[in-house]
């Protein structure tokens, strides 16, 4: 795999955890109307005390809902003057404390979202989201990565059939290299949404990153062919495509520069043996290795290879020509084994030139993706 730009900014936003959990903005709904009529009750009753604790719970839940919202149009910052409001109404709730935590993250204040996670699981230990907001806020930091495990680990252990902590715990394994766990708890998040294109995606990350790269193609063209437009799949699915074509191009190349100069060692021996092992070793060596960057890509691709090549040629402009320009340099290579030996030699030199075309060919796709590393999905689940 190329040399990345470095590690992934992982995570989904603990705000994710709402659409599994406490129904915030429906509290506000169910006791608003009733509670204001309640409250004028009791005021006219004699029991303002008891009147003000029913309006400061109801500004309570509806801070946090607004809170919510100018999280959902990308207002961090506001959101956070409401978040801090709710906690100011209620110190001492898990859920407000949450939504707080989340905020100042958004916001960039990440010591902050950090204390308030943990005032939040402190608030209400038995809180699966609590817990998932803390591995939100924790793990962009590499020193808190230990505290962020066990967070997950035990988000999982209170909510083991909620999607969402499947898929966090997914993603903060594979931004520690944990790949196979990773794996693993994506599938298992998928079990129990299958609809989850993001969990979908981050697996086939994973798959990526751990070599299986023409398996992992199909299903990032799998979710290009229901959503052209995700630009993150399109570009993981250039890393799955372009990868064993680069491998491809560098054997070819190496192989036509070792013939080259083993020709040159042994022109002058005399011996026509040595002259033809100089251009027949490097390119079946060549050739081999080849045949099994190729076997493997389509091992993996071949119940849907055809699928994968007519979207890899629209989605990635120029891969198509990437390709054959080394398939006819590879013919080019088998076809100078049965050839005399300058012969062969001028053969490789034209492998070498499709190498150098394939060269020039692959830097334009890869100035078009310039990031080379697959990144994992970021979106809500609503946009995958």
């Amino acid at each position: 795999m190329p040399a990345g730009t470095g590690p992934p900014v992982l995570g989904a936003s603990a705000v994710h955890g709402e659409r599994y959990s406490s129904p915030v903005a429906g509290e506000a709904a169910q006791r608003g109307p009733a509670t204001v009529i309640r409250a004028g009750a009791l005021v006219d009753a004699g029991r303002p005390e008891q009147a003000l604790a029913e309006v400061r719970a109801v500004e309570h839940a509806g801070q946090r809902v607004r809170a919510l919202a100018l999280l959902a149009l990308d207002q961090p910052d506001a959101a956070c003057e409401a978040a801090r409001r709710a906690v100011a109404l209620a110190p001492g709730d898990s859920t407000s404390l949450r939504v707080l935590s989340t905020a100042l993250l958004r916001s960039g204040d990440r010591i902050g979202a950090v204390e308030a996670a943990r005032r939040s699981v402190a608030a209400d230990p038995g809180s699966w989201q609590a817990h998932a907001a803390r591995v939100d806020a924790l793990w962009l930091g590499e020193q808190n990565r230990l505290e962020a495990m066990r967070a997950s680990f035990e988000a999982v252990r209170l909510a083991p059939t909620e999607p969402f902590v499947h898929r966090q715990h997914g993603d903060l394994l594979l931004a520690v290299g944990r790949q196979r766990e990773a794996q693993d708890a994506y599938r298992r998040g998928l079990a129990l949404a299958p609809e989850d294109r993001g969990a979908r995606h981050n697996l086939a990350v994973a798959r990526l990153r751990h070599g299986h790269e023409s398996e992992s193609a199909l299903a990032f063209a799998g979710i290009l062919s229901t959503n052209p437009t995700d630009a993150t799949a399109l570009r993981n699915l250039m890393v799955g495509v372009v990868n064993p074509l680069g491998r491809i191009r560098v054997t070819l190349g190496g192989g036509a520069v070792f013939t080259g100069l083993e020709f040159l060692a042994t022109i002058d021996s005399g011996d026509p043996g040595m002259v033809r092992w100089a251009t027949t070793f490097p390119p079946v060596f060549a050739l081999a290795v080849i045949a099994f960057i190729a076997l493997r890509f389509t091992s993996e691709a071949r119940p849907r290879l055809a699928f994968l090549v007519s979207v890899a040629r629209r989605a990635v402009p120029g891969w198509g020509l990437v390709a054959l320009v080394l398939g006819v340099a590879t013919a080019i290579s088998v076809t100078g084994l049965f050839l005399p030996p300058v012969v062969a030699l001028v053969a490789q030199g034209l492998v070498f030139v499709g190498v150098v075309i394939a060269s020039v060919l692959m830097k334009r796709i890869l100035r078009a993706f310039p990031r080379t590393r697959p990144a994992v999905h970021e979106d809500d689940d609503d946009d995958g």
